[in-house]
């Protein structure tokens, strides 16, 4: 059955889910225990929204409108009828009404449709993103001392704009913002102003932690 024009269970989190990206949660609030034991009786599929107002356990929280598709692809069952799941983004959604509150939030949802044509400008665009990304990783990495591999991202555009989209380290505001953009190219661009900016502090507080490890080793006193 199509997801556009059908019901679907939604789960409020403080978090926003990109497609391609992998999303683990701990289900442990009775609502949501039934709803996922639904949703492995179906098709396995719920909506992650990010909360707009309320909180993740108690009342019903206020959803935004755009969400994700998420597809349970892995279980642990926990003593209490816990679960650990596992759970991969796949399409964008707009939620057209609130269908239900209780014991979980259902909603009517359509699929987004976004401009994702892959033009010369966007090619330039993504691999403009992957260069900033890949700066971007590397200093994060160095702030937390982390040795970091292989971060090409050698996928297509759109998939790449997702999963830097799920990647940044940046209020979940400005990740709603980019999960909810109507072309490729607008999500592109915005990535990499967002990343210009990151890339600046972050430097800047690569730099000074450089400087004061140099200062510390000055300072030491020779032994023997």
């Amino acid at each position: 059955m199509s997801i556009s024009g059908r019901d679907l269970p939604l789960f409020p989190l403080n978090v926003v889910l990109f497609p391609k990206v992998i999303l683990p949660i701990h289900v442990f609030e009775e609502r949501y225990k039934l709803m996922i034991k639904a949703c492995l009786e179906g098709d396995k599929k719920f909506g992650v929204v990010l909360i707009k107002s309320g909180s993740e356990v108690g009342e019903p929280a206020m959803p935004h409108s755009v969400g994700t598709i998420a597809e349970i692809v892995d279980v642990v069952y926990l003593e209490g009828g816990r679960m650990n799941i596992t759970t991969l983004g796949r399409e964008p959604f707009r939620i057209l009404e609130i269908t239900q509150q209780k014991p979980y939030i259902n909603g009517r949802v359509e699929l987004l449709q976004e401009d994702s044509r892959v033009t010369p400008e966007v090619m330039a665009q993504a691999d403009k993103v992957r260069r900033y990304f890949q700066n971007y990783i590397l200093l994060l990495a160095s702030l937390v001392e982390v040795d970091v591999k292989d971060i090409s991202l050698e996928v297509e555009p759109v998939e790449l704009s997702y999963l830097v989209g799920g990647a940044l380290r940046v209020g979940s505001w400005e990740k709603q913002a980019l999960l909810e953009m109507s072309s490729l190219e607008e999500r592109l661009q915005e990535e990499i102003r967002i990343m210009k900016h990151e890339n600046i502090i972050l430097k800047m507080f690569s730099d000074r932690k450089t400087k004061g490890q140099a200062s510390d080793e000055a300072g030491e006193e020779p032994s023997g």
